[in-house]
């Protein structure tokens, strides 16, 4: 499934702070763009739903893992503007579809 006018990537050599702007909607201390980029850096998956129109960062999961029998998925968002039309479930599609060959993946949850 792709949402026309949605790009997904793992690439995030081009992602700036300023592409990760209104993530972590209700978060008490919600990490600054700066600190979501390093997040993303620091993860071993990530794939990124990119507006194609606007360059802007809509979506994003993340997976940290062993590489061989686990993998915990800490982060799924979808930006409010964006959400109900299939972003976050083609989101996780993409990212389970990395981590097939492991015994055991975790999703946390809100």
């Amino acid at each position: 499934m792709s949402i026309v006018g949605i790009d997904y990537t793992d690439r995030i050599e081009r992602i700036e702070p300023n592409h990760l702007r209104g993530f972590f909607v209700g978060w008490p201390n919600p990490p600054a763009p700066d600190d979501h980029l390093r997040i993303l850096r620091g993860s071993d998956h990530v794939v990124l739903a990119i507006d194609e129109e606007t360059d802007a960062v809509v979506g994003f999961v993340t997976a940290i893992s062993d590489g061989v029998s686990c993998a915990y998925i800490p982060h799924l968002e979808v930006l409010p503007a964006y959400q109900g039309q299939g972003i976050g479930s083609e989101l996780m599609r993409r990212i389970l579809d990395r981590l097939r060959d492991l015994y055991n993946y975790w999703c946390a949850s809100r």
